[in-house]
């Protein structure tokens, strides 16, 4: 049945209320409004006049479902006519869609198997630059042709081959800088050794001389002391206290004068000591203290911030060799 002759068979659409009705109803009762809240009579009227529009809704929904009611039938009776036809032809559908489905899921298949190898092939130039020091995103290395990639590639090889070579050159740098360091160690304490040497030999030379002054100062005092035995000998006994009252006095002044030796000695060798590192050896000694603290290397990974801290050690190397030249040629 066609469209036209469906709507033929329908009843006429009827309403007992029409839009003039409700325009009139509106300008009858649109003005009106409550003014006071406690004017009886305005909220009487306000609402009289919504119960007639209440009315007026209610008819209209009254009259929309009795008129629909036949409308809703034919609906129901073509929906199940219709579901017969859809349950007939369904099976031929799905028999020719799955055929359909063959053909489209084996080239979504194919599809799907290229992109992964295209991802594949993709990550993989991503991850040999990646190696040779080339960071790019997956986006800009998928866009490239094969003589593109080919390019980046060798220069990027190029760059990480040249990077090694100058990251050799700065270990080899860095190895002959610390064989300096150890040279100059050697040096140094070849020179400790060297001043050490001398202090044990001052040391012994002092303790022969206090030795040979106390062996004279004692041969002295036992000469002395028999000379003073003879005479006492021939001295009344009466004077045997006296000298032996003497005899003690000069004791302690020799124990005194001993003393002081030993003190004025334990000076000297302090001074002599101190006379053993003069100011150019004080420098010296500065300089090589300065280039032991500076460290070798720094773990860095910029090239801006290695070419800087090559640059601060070449700097401190060289104020290290001048102050030591200079405290040489004083």
């Amino acid at each position: 049945m066609k469209e036209k002759e469906i709507i033929e068979t329908l009843l006429p659409i009827k309403y007992s209320t029409n839009l003039a009705f409700i325009a009139k109803l509106s300008e009858k009762y649109l003005p009106l409004e409550i003014t006071d809240l406690d004017d009886k009579e305005q909220f009487e009227a306000v609402h009289d006049a919504r119960m007639v529009m209440v009315k007026v809704r209610t008819t209209i929904e009254k009259e929309r479902v009795e008129q629909k009611a036949a409308a809703i039938k034919y609906g129901k009776e073509v929906d199940a006519d219709a579901k017969v036809l859809f349950e007939a032809s369904e099976p031929t559908e799905a028999h020719l869609k799955a055929q359909e489905d063959k053909v489209i899921n084996e080239k979504k298949r194919i599809e799907a198997e290229e992109r992964e190898k295209f991802t594949l092939m993709v990550n993989g130039r991503v991850a040999s630059l990646l190696k040779y020091g080339e960071v790019l995103p997956f986006d800009v290395v998928a866009g490239m042709t094969d003589a593109e990639y080919d390019i980046i590639l060798n220069d990027a090889v190029t760059d990480y081959d040249i990077e090694e070579t100058r990251k050799a050159e700065e270990e080899a740098e860095r190895i002959a800088r610390q064989a300096e360091l150890d040279r100059k160690q050697g040096e140094q304490d070849k020179r400790d050794r060297t001043l050490q040497d001398k202090e044990d030999a001052l040391k012994r030379q002092s303790d022969a001389i206090e030795k040979e002054k106390r062996d004279m100062e004692e041969k002295k005092n036992r000469e002395a002391f028999e000379k003073q035995a003879i005479e006492n000998a021939r001295i009344q006994a009466e004077k045997d206290a006296a000298a032996k009252v003497e005899r003690e006095k000069r004791e302690a002044e020799r124990e005194a004068e001993e003393k002081a030796a030993l003190e004025q000695l334990q000076a000297d060798i302090a001074a002599r000591k101190a006379a053993l590192l003069p100011d150019k050896e004080k420098l010296i000694a500065w300089a090589e203290a300065v280039e032991k603290a500076v460290p070798v290397s720094v773990e860095l990974t910029s090239k801006e911030a290695k070419g800087i801290f090559i640059d601060a050690v070449e700097v401190i190397e060289d104020i290290v060799e001048q102050v030591k030249k200079k405290a040489r040629d004083m």
